[in-house]
């Protein structure tokens, strides 16, 4: 693609490349006309010092089928990912790769590379067809705000007496079906995500992700390690930002801001809005969050939250990134069997993904924690390193109004039946389940490690990270495991 080939000022495919690398750094190792469809550049570079691969479909033939010599040269770049463990950037906007042969050899290629080393795909133009089914084996995709996707072509669909207008856009895939982790307005503002997203990634699955040096510089660490000064000063600030009542709905991301070094990079914001995924740095460890959202469905999951939360869990599992987990959620949402998104199925990944992780798992209960699904979203029970848990918190089988009512509803009917001050025995009966729900009796249990003000969590993810930098979990003796998918 030309610049501006893509109807603006930021130079299509080669725009973003010069965006996305370190000036002067890109050296380039194929170069394929297109001769009628898109051309190729193919290639590497740095970003913020960094060897990083990349791809590009160009030239004014962008958008149709890639001919032999471009498959060719992107399955050779993806090799050399492969050979010299650097994350690989592709730029798309084509249709397909035209014949069977090559298709099969970018799905091979891309699949090789998978959970090796992170695989970025950015959409600016067209990914319909084969390439289409391309994007979902990356690890995140990115796109513009003119960018589409659909298994489908266009031109296909209106010849087939559908629609005539153009199917799978950028707000579609990154609402209703996730398929697009970030949208941006232009190629230079995708480039600009794409270098803030590889800053919290690791180079590959043998690697360690960037981390900054603290102000005061590194310290060195009792055992050698590079740590600097912690700060223990407790947050007022979170403290007062927390609703009283547990069930009350307030946006988690204010919290998470209180509890990362310096804000964080959402992934999927438009998409199963109850769960945040995120990457941020705590104690400048770069770490994948997962948090139910209050202020969406009271946290409550679905099918495509739980999908959306177990990806994200699996990702960051293989490349080596400790995940935080933040729980304050009503449960699953209620859903027939045989519904739409298949819950069960959905939650079983969550559960899997979690079970699966070898990486630090840290837990933080912030409000409610209720069910089956508290259970699966990095629970003591299936792998948390640590469990934390606010005075706020409430833990439970149940909700205690639902408790309450299966425990005590006929008890309560009797009362109401006979004349008796049944309110008053109601909230007595829901004081006392109240009292049991608090975390105290979790911590007892061995559920819990701790309850601690929220203004203290941030020092105590902090050290418990410091501790968990050496965790070994030695895999199993398979080939590999068979995911509820």
């Amino acid at each position: 693609m030309s610049d501006g080939a893509d109807g603006g000022a930021d130079g299509g495919a080669e725009g973003f490349v010069r965006a996305l690398l370190d000036g002067g750094s890109l050296t380039p190792l194929a170069e394929v006309p297109g001769g009628g469809g898109p051309g190729v550049l193919a290639g590497f570079g740095t970003v913020e010092g960094r060897d990083v691969c990349v791809l590009a479909h160009t030239g004014p033939g962008a958008g149709g089928p890639l001919g032999a010599a471009a498959v060719a040269a992107e399955v050779r770049v993806r090799a050399l990912a492969a050979r010299t463990g650097r994350p690989l950037v592709t730029v798309h906007d084509a249709t397909g790769p035209g014949t069977a042969q090559g298709f099969g050899e970018l799905v091979r290629s891309a699949v090789a590379l998978s959970g090796v080393v992170p695989q970025v795909a950015v959409v600016l133009g067209a990914a319909d067809a084969e390439r289409a089914l391309l994007l979902p084996l990356a690890d995140v995709v990115v796109a513009t705000a003119a960018a589409r996707s659909a298994l489908a072509d266009p031109g296909a669909v209106a010849a087939a007496g559908g629609s005539p207008a153009p199917a799978g856009t950028a707000a579609l895939h990154a609402g209703s079906t996730g398929r697009f982790a970030r949208v941006e307005p232009d190629a230079v503002a995708a480039a600009g995500f794409v270098r803030e997203l590889l800053a919290h990634l690791p180079s590959n699955n043998l690697a360690t992700a960037p981390r900054p040096a603290p102000p005061g510089g590194w310290d060195g660490g009792w055992d050698g390690g590079l740590d600097g000064e912690l700060d223990e000063d407790p947050d007022d600030e979170l403290d007062a930002l927390l609703p009283a009542d547990p069930a009350a709905p307030h946006d988690v991301r204010a919290v998470l801001e209180h509890l990362a070094d310096d804000g964080f990079l959402e992934l999927h914001a438009q998409h199963a809005a109850s769960v945040v995924t995120a990457f941020a740095r705590i104690d400048g460890r770069s770490t994948g969050v997962v948090a139910t959202q209050p202020a969406v469905l009271a946290g409550a999951l679905d099918a495509a939250a739980c999908a959306k939360a177990a990806r994200f869990v699996r990702f960051c599992d293989a490349f080596g990134l400790p995940v935080l987990t933040a729980v304050d959620t009503a449960g699953f949402v209620p859903a027939a069997e045989g519904a739409a998104g298949d819950l069960t199925a959905a939650a079983a990944q969550l559960l899997y993904a979690y079970a699966e992780a070898s990486v630090p798992l840290l837990t933080v209960l912030t409000g409610r924690a209720h069910g089956p699904a508290a259970t699966a979203l990095g629970s003591r029970h299936v792998g948390a390193d640590v469990v934390l848990a606010w005075p706020r918190a409430r833990l439970g089988a149940r909700e205690a109004v639902a408790q309450v009512a299966a425990a005590h509803g006929e008890e309560l009917a009797v009362a109401a039946a006979s004349g008796r001050d049944a309110e008053a025995q109601w909230l007595r009966r829901l004081a006392e389940q109240e009292e049991r729900a608090a975390p105290g009796a979790a911590v007892a249990a061995g559920d819990v490690d701790a309850v601690l003000a929220p203004g203290a969590t941030r020092a105590h993810l902090a050290r418990a990270l410091r501790l968990l930098q050496r965790k070994a979990v030695p895999p199993p003796a398979r080939r590999h495991g068979n995911v509820p998918l």
